[in-house]
């Protein structure tokens, strides 16, 4: 039984909460931390978001400790893991502390503001005995785990295109609007887009180069445009926003272009994942039935009890596309292609 502390109880930590729900004896919450003393007592009605459980309420958290500080539950000997879940700016500062006490992390994205910022927590790692993972969700999500085997099989021939998309309204949910402030929460580069430059590094690894266009707002883009240039004849575009009508619902998808066929997935439709082949044949593919956030909790404590660090999502490619999403930044500001070394 590995026991967690659920360090966050907003939008996501409250996600994250319902799958420990759902593990059973792999699991158990001992405690749950946050600075609101009603958020902290199960009182969640005033936490919204846009996508999964997206409505609060109030949960009856039984015998899980409340806490008000971090640095309480790293001391705290009953615990093996921590969750966190609270905005980006603190991430490397709870991570590096609770793996130099030896605690396993899953750390909700973006692992930092800064790649100096992932570096402390790889280096923390690199001197603990506990692991790290960065909790990437797209990566085992369905529909993208579903692409990532078509991919890797080459199931339809070379990859001809590539189309990530993520778009989303204004934030409203987060406590004291934190994601609207880039230094807290780097922005819609680093909060939303940083998603799909994740899942692009994991299905072809680093571009040549990256070039970019974008919106910006408060000192970082609200809409991300980007392309990504390969030594290979693959295009690839990666487009994130949050700068739609507050009434706009969230929506991700991706188009890929194989040599033989098309896969489309646009979550807004409702409409499963359809593989359109060159012949006029279409198929509706048979995707994984866990969702992201349950199956990537449930991976990293298979890691946890198997005792070997993550391989499906790794704190090195979180660190890089944290770079990556930084160069568009740059190219944005610039004007100009940025090289990814």
């Amino acid at each position: 039984m590995i026991r967690v502390a659920l360090v966050g109880a907003g939008f996501v930590g409250r996600n994250h909460f319902n799958q420990y729900q759902l593990l059973g004896d792999r699991a158990r919450l001992v405690a749950i931390c946050d600075a609101d003393p009603a958020r902290r007592a199960g009182d969640w009605t005033n936490i919204g978001g846009n996508l999964a459980d997206a409505t609060g309420r109030v949960q009856d958290l039984g015998d899980i400790r409340p806490y008000a500080r971090w640095e309480d539950v790293v001391a705290a000997g009953d615990v093996d893991m921590l969750d966190i879940t609270l905005p980006t700016f603190l991430h490397p500062d709870i991570a590096t502390a609770a793996l130099a006490a030896g605690k396993h992390v899953l750390c909700e994205k973006p692992m930092a503001l800064t790649v100096e910022g992932c570096d402390r927590m790889l280096a923390a790692q690199k001197d603990s005995s506990a692991l790290l993972m960065v909790a990437q969700c797209v990566r085992f999500w369905p529909e993208y785990v579903w692409l990532k085997q078509a991919h890797t099989e080459n199931r339809y021939g070379k990859l001809k295109s590539l189309s990530l998309r993520r778009n989303a309204g204004t934030p409203s949910h987060s406590a004291g609007a934190w994601m609207l402030d880039p230094t807290k929460s780097g922005g819609a580069l680093l909060d939303l887009h940083v998603h799909d430059a994740d899942y692009a590094l994991y299905l072809l690894g680093k571009p040549k180069s990256v070039c970019a266009q974008g919106h910006i707002r408060n000192g970082s883009p609200d809409r991300v445009h980007a392309l990504w240039h390969y030594n290979t004849e693959t295009c690839v575009y990666v487009e994130g926003c949050w700068d739609f009508p507050s009434g706009f619902s969230f929506n991700m998808g991706f188009t890929a272009v194989f040599e033989k066929a098309a896969a489309i997935w646009d979550m807004a439709t409702g409409k499963p994942l359809c593989v359109m082949h060159n012949d006029g044949k279409t198929e509706t593919p048979k995707v994984p039935e866990a969702d992201g956030f349950f199956a990537e909790i449930e991976y990293f404590l298979s890691c946890i009890a198997a005792g070997t660090p993550p391989t499906t999502s790794t704190p090195q490619d979180s660190r890089d596309a944290i770079a990556i999403a930084l160069a568009e930044l740059e190219s944005i500001r610039t004007g100009k292609p940025v090289p990814i070394r």
